[in-house]
């Protein structure tokens, strides 16, 4: 298994080394050799694309299609793997990236870097996740290349690794803290959290130039606007002139429609917000349309704003010119942070309960809804979440002959947990059930229909909708079917627990409901986690924004068969046009209840377990914790 957390000492220096993924820019790589990549002596075409840069590595040319059409930040790039060894010497902290095992890449020098410049990367700018970056200003790194001055990108090899290696580094950077340190009757000390949520949701009269009104009206005349222009566009967002994510590119006529969600998290000190907006064509190179600026410093905190923005030519008011408006939905969040003893009552007086009694009060007194996932992330914390999930699970579950009818389908305190706790621990889980088939369909741009009122040819065209969409589901149910045993642990003893009180508490309604603790486990399992993201996949990190809507109209008739086949009962088809897949469901149906088996069968975790990927890991948690003990 490929180290990420050895662990080397001598005298007072201290080493940890991980091998990672390094992003090298087409500038920061003019001096740097590209590595020799084998091939076939006949294969001049992959010749010419290494040369010219466009295909870096075996892992690039196995990434599925929808990747392979997205672009680098400015000044392409690509990816090689590289050596990062992080070196405490007394007070300093360096880190040294080598590539190809011993040419010296650059030196991070941690200990003078503010913890906001050690974050997660968006997957939106290389479509590869488990990324950090590294933003070094002039002075805080070396590199034999001298002028670049750009964030260093690693990708790690799990998310395990990527998380631990972000504490690990902000352990050795500056802290962010203000305030009395020696003064606490004074105020005492404090940090700052900040946070930016934005969604870029759609674009219009991109590419018309007018002069800008300050004043514009949102009820518009329709005649009045310029008639649209066919071109593809994307946007660049950039935080503080540093480009930290990217919306996919859109095509054609009209008004662009994104739809894209981006979570900016730890950031420094606010300044502005930019979003460059890019014409993409054919044999050229992408051009500029305009810019959105945002000051941040003046955005109102707390709530979420949503409305037009004013596409302009220089990014300024001054510059009077319009080329159209993005319709952006952004939330500012900045927030003070206490040393963690201010908050020792508080967590003893929260943890007295259990996290999900304190959810109802707050939501059903304090009408405080979103609290949550943070209220969960403290009982994760404490290793208590999965037994207080456990424990109203049983009360809610009461037996009476009225619920089974609806068991699980109404949106309880236990259902929105639950949830939670799917999309905590099941994000891996998720992409590997349906993640990739969904990719397939939507790269292949699949559209089927088998209403026949929908088809410009009727009956004959829907009967080859329903021959596609029996393809394409029995596609979905094969990738979902062959991952079952991946079902996480904590999710395992959740569908466990579900069952065996479904079986408890409905013992008499076996004889006419034999179903029903199979049904209580896949209305968790597929009618709040895997239909919703098949669905929805932008909504869970599985593909970015929005898919044509031929292909929305496909994967919401593959969501439909998929949960007809969980309620395993394929003799109800509330439409006529869709009983042609009754034969597939009735062979599938066999399938599904092993499938409801297995994931609601408890397993021993074997993470816990001392494998060499968690022996590793623990060397640098144990490292954390003597440091945090010795400050």
């Amino acid at each position: 298994m490929e180290s990420w957390g050895e662990v080397e000492q001598s005298g007072e220096t201290k080493d940890f080394i991980v091998s990672a993924e390094l992003y090298i820019s087409a500038a920061a790589g003019v001096a740097l050799r590209r590595p020799l990549n084998p091939r076939k002596k006949g294969d001049k075409r992959e010749s010419v694309k290494q040369v010219n840069g466009n295909v870096d590595d075996k892992k690039l040319k196995e990434k599925p299609s929808w990747l392979s059409g997205s672009k680098d930040p400015p000044g392409g790039g690509h990816w090689r793997t590289a050596t990062c060894k992080l070196s405490e010497q007394g007070e300093r902290c360096l880190l040294n990236i080598y590539v190809d095992q011993s040419i010296m890449w650059c030196t991070a020098y941690i200990h003078l870097l503010n913890q906001t410049d050690i974050r997660e990367a968006s997957t939106s700018l290389f479509f590869r996740k488990n990324c950090l970056s590294i933003h070094c200003a002039a002075g805080k790194r070396w590199a034999p290349s001298s002028g670049i001055d750009e964030p260093i990108y690693l990708q790690f090899s799990s998310t395990n690794a990527c998380n631990a290696w972000l504490a690990l580094l902000r352990s050795y950077a500056l802290p962010e803290i203000y305030g009395r340190w020696f003064f606490p009757t004074e105020g005492g000390s404090y940090r700052m959290w900040r946070q930016v949520d934005l969604t870029v949701i759609q674009g219009r009269n991109l590419g018309n130039s007018k002069p800008f009104e300050t004043l514009d009206d949102d009820d518009n005349d329709s005649a009045s606007e310029p008639d649209p222009i066919d071109l593809d566009v994307y946007c660049d967002i950039l935080f503080s002139e540093t480009l930290c994510a990217r919306t996919t590119v859109k095509k054609g006529i009209g008004s662009p429609q994104w739809h894209e969600i981006f979570l900016l998290s730890d950031l420094p000190p606010f300044e502005s917000l930019d979003i460059w907006v890019w014409r993409e064509k054919k044999l050229f190179k992408p051009s500029i349309l305009g810019t959105v600026r945002i000051a941040l410093n003046n955005f109102p905190r707390g709530e979420a704003i949503e409305g037009w923005f004013p596409v302009l030519q220089n990014g300024s008011i001054a510059s009077d010119i319009q080329v159209g408006e993005l319709r952006l939905k952004i939330r500012v969040d900045e927030e003070i942070i206490l040393p963690s003893s201010t908050y020792h009552k508080l967590l003893e007086t929260f943890n007295a309960r259990n996290f999900l009694d304190w959810m109802a009060e707050f939501e059903t007194k304090l009408k405080l809804k979103s609290l949550g996932s943070q209220l969960m992330a403290i009982s994760i914390a404490n290793n208590t979440a999965i037994e207080q999930v456990q424990e109203i699970a049983n009360r809610e579950v009461d037996g009476s002959q009225s619920s089974h009818t609806t068991l699980f389908r109404g949106n309880t305190i236990l259902t929105k947990i639950v949830e939670l706790c799917m999309k905590w621990y099941g994000k891996a889980f998720l992409e590997a059930s349906v993640g990739p088939v969904i990719r397939r369909l939507i790269a292949e741009k699949v559209a089927i229909e088998v209403d026949p009122m929908r088809t410009p040819k009727g009956a004959k065209e829907a009967e080859k909708g329903l021959d596609l969409l029996i393809y394409w589901c029995q596609e979905f149910w094969k990738q979902i079917y062959s991952v079952r045993e991946e079902c996480p642990p904590e999710m395992r003893r959740l569908f466990c627990t579900i069952r065996e009180l479904v079986e408890e508490r409905f013992a008499g309604a076996f004889q006419e409901k034999r179903d029903l603790r199979w049904q209580g486990v896949s209305a968790f399992c597929f009618l709040r986690f895997i239909v919703p993201a098949i669905l929805n996949p932008h909504l869970f990190h599985l593909y970015p924004g929005l898919p044509t809507p031929p292909v929305q109209r496909s994967l919401t008739l593959i969501a439909k068969v998929i949960q007809s086949l969980a309620n395993l009962n394929y003799n109800v088809q509330k439409e006529e046009f869709m009983r042609g897949v009754k034969g597939f469901l009735a062979d599938s149906v066999p399938a599904m209840v092993d499938y409801i088996v297995v994931v609601s069968t408890p397993v021993k975790d074997t993470r816990t377990g001392k494998t060499p990927d968690w022996h590793e890991r623990s060397n640098v948690i144990n490292a954390l914790k003597l440091r945090v003990s010795s400050t």
